[in-house]
């Protein structure tokens, strides 16, 4: 079982830490363990925020306390450290790779001293684990990206960054769901619409896993297009 540590982060929030380093299966026991106390409906929580490691629950100070809270706590991390981890979901992402959609592809491929065509076989030829979900609604950090593409944010953001462009920030890779200012390196954009306010919970959830597909502008256009009309549903790989 792995081993966790509990700690008080200030008068109402206490964080569960199962790990010191980046690694899938403790992520994931973090994504488990916070479905798990929410299905408890513990009265005084008030929020999870989950993280690479940690897991970060804040509660309702005037209901119960740090040290009654752990006690109701302990039972359910002991339970989801010691259970089977669920199968995790594999969404298909399109991207088109490149030019206008990836202005940093170039430089990428310069950092790893290979081709643009090698850098996309790369950034296609595995799978990426959602950490977690932040800095934009929706906006999925993922990793890990292979040593030889893992290219160092822009010094200076840009101040505009097209709603889907997919980025790599070091070992991380993820996209943008809607326009906002970044600092990624920019290598594609998938026509997805990866964030809708009338319908705030994304397809994809921290836990999941993304695999990036490769398609040419014709195929973006034609995939725009039924995403527009609403006809377009997200595709779980086999």
């Amino acid at each position: 079982m792995v081993d966790y540590q509990l700690f008080d982060y200030g008068d109402q929030a206490i964080v569960i830490e199962l790990g010191k380093v980046i690694d899938p299966e403790i992520n994931r026991r973090v994504q488990l363990l916070g479905q798990l106390i929410m299905k408890a409906k513990i009265p005084a929580i008030e929020t999870i925020i989950p993280a690479y490691a940690t897991l970060t629950v804040t509660f309702n100070g005037q209901i119960t306390n740090g040290k009654m809270l752990r006690q109701r706590l302990v039972p359910i991390i002991e339970s989801s450290l010691s259970g089977d981890l669920p199968v995790a979901k594999t969404w298909l992402i399109p991207v088109a790779y490149g030019g206008e959609y990836g202005p940093d592809l170039r430089d990428v491929a310069d950092y790893g001293g290979i081709t643009p065509t090698e850098v996309i076989r790369l950034h296609t030829a595995q799978k990426y684990l959602i950490y977690f979900l932040g800095f934009l609604p929706g906006f999925a950090y993922m990793g890990t990206v292979p040593d030889q593409i893992a290219m160092p944010r822009l010094a200076s953001p840009r101040l505009k960054i097209p709603a889907g462009s997919i980025g790599i920030a070091g070992q991380q890779t993820g996209f943008y769901p809607v326009t906002s200012p970044g600092g990624w390196r920019i290598i594609g954009q998938t026509p997805l619409k990866l964030y809708q306010p009338e319908n705030p919970v994304s397809f994809y959830q921290a836990g999941d896993q993304i695999q990036f597909e490769a398609v040419t502008p014709a195929e973006f256009k034609a995939i725009q297009l039924t995403v527009q009309a609403k006809t377009y549903q997200p595709r779980e790989a086999e």
